[in-house]
């Protein structure tokens, strides 16, 4: 009786978890193999120190229907890309991230590729695309043979970030390659705005000098929508970049400075505020920050708590610090926790409130104590006021 359990036990296992069936042969002996059996291989590029790789192994490829579908359509091939022969055919297909999923016929040409961590129903259809009738290959075959509609161009230039190409830089080789009159066509439009992000470049500085004419073709909300947004791109570029910071952040409010366009007035404030706090310039901050607060009506809680701190620390114009103290209060009636406290507190400190401070900054830390947060910096904060 419990043997005959265990089979059927054993039998709902075995229909639930499958596996690929990658073969261990030589790379030679894969090419010939699927010449003769007329079938594409299947190449999982890895390397073995590559989180994504492990997962995708953990989780997709013991899929059931995953391990159907490739064990019957493909000749399955794992190779380390950082090991012989992977260090090659690593170079030859352009593999720079892992996994990256290559389908490859007998000729050892690209069919098809993906790349990163999948699911199985993702890399279930990603195989399925490989045997379709719009896989990679058919797609660059129709762009050699010139093929540029706007459509095909989007969905071709999709293929290439699906198989972390440089999609990016291929769209701007062909934008660079394009006569500027031709650049109001739909198909160059397209790549301008899926792939254009240098506010620097020959064809926005193009479409900033000519907007009529894009606005003409593309209609004004587009054409500004594209324009903020390549600016918007460019400051967090530059936010996010570790050299030549204050350069170029004041290189971007130059540029903005220069031109006019549906929420350039929005980005041209972010800028300057961001600009005059890693410059440290704190009057100029100060101003910036309660013209932004002013223009957003913004709810953000912790962005006002965190401009509200920083005047606290930097800022000794009272008008000023009654102001960003006002913001924190509308935080505090409305969702009050330990940090818009202590800002209130340090604010109203800073401002001659003594007594009031020490109270609120005892509220804050009976709350942080119940919320199980760290209270060194609001005692410190309390003595401080104590002390002060």
């Amino acid at each position: 009786m419990h043997r005959i359990v265990f089979v059927i036990l054993l039998g709902n296992v075995l229909n639930t978890y499958g596996q690929v069936n990658f073969e261990k042969i030589e790379w030679e002996e894969a090419l010939k193999k699927a010449e003769e059996e007329e079938k594409t291989i299947f190449l999982e590029a890895y390397a073995t120190w590559s989180e994504p790789c492990q997962l995708l192994e953990k989780y997709a490829f013991s899929d059931l229907e995953v391990a159907n579908f490739y064990n019957e359509n493909f000749i399955n091939i794992r190779l380390d890309m950082e090991q012989y022969p992977g260090i090659g055919l690593a170079e030859k297909y352009q593999v720079s991230t892992y996994p990256t999923l290559l389908f490859i016929n007998a000729e050892s040409s690209i069919v098809h590729r993906g790349c990163g961590a999948m699911d199985a129903g993702e890399l279930l259809a990603l195989g399925r695309d490989a045997i379709g009738d719009d896989n990679w290959q058919t797609f660059r075959e129709r762009f050699l043979q010139g093929e540029r509609e706007a459509v095909f161009l989007s969905n071709y230039l999709g293929l290439m970030e699906q198989g972390c190409l440089n999609a990016e830089g291929f769209a701007q080789k062909l934008l660079s390659e394009t006569k500027l009159e031709d650049l109001t066509s739909e198909a160059s439009f397209v790549l301008m705005e899926e792939f254009q992000w240098n506010i620097y470049s020959r064809e926005f500085r193009y479409m900033l000098d000519s907007a009529e004419l894009f606005e003409e073709a593309f209609g004004r909300e587009r054409v500004q929508n594209k324009i903020f947004n390549t600016f918007l791109a460019q400051y967090q570029e530059v936010y996010s970049s570790e050299e030549l910071h204050v350069f170029g952040m004041r290189a971007l409010l130059d540029q903005l400075g220069k031109v006019t366009f549906v929420g350039s007035d929005t980005l041209l404030t972010i800028a300057n505020l961001h600009y005059s706090e890693i410059t440290e310039n704190w009057e100029t901050f100060s101003e910036t920050a309660i013209k932004w607060v002013g223009m957003t009506t913004s709810d953000d809680e912790e962005e006002l708590n965190e401009l509200a701190w920083k005047f606290y620390l930097f800022v000794d114009d009272e008008k000023k610090l009654r102001l960003a103290s006002s913001w924190v209060k509308g935080i505090i009636d409305k969702n009050p926790s330990p940090s818009s406290i202590d800002t209130y507190a340090s604010l109203l400190f800073k401002l001659g409130s003594k007594k009031k401070a020490i109270e609120l900054e005892k509220q804050a830390i009976i709350m942080a104590i119940e919320l199980q947060e760290d209270v060194a910096h609001y005692e410190h904060q309390l003595k401080t006021f104590q002390g002060g």
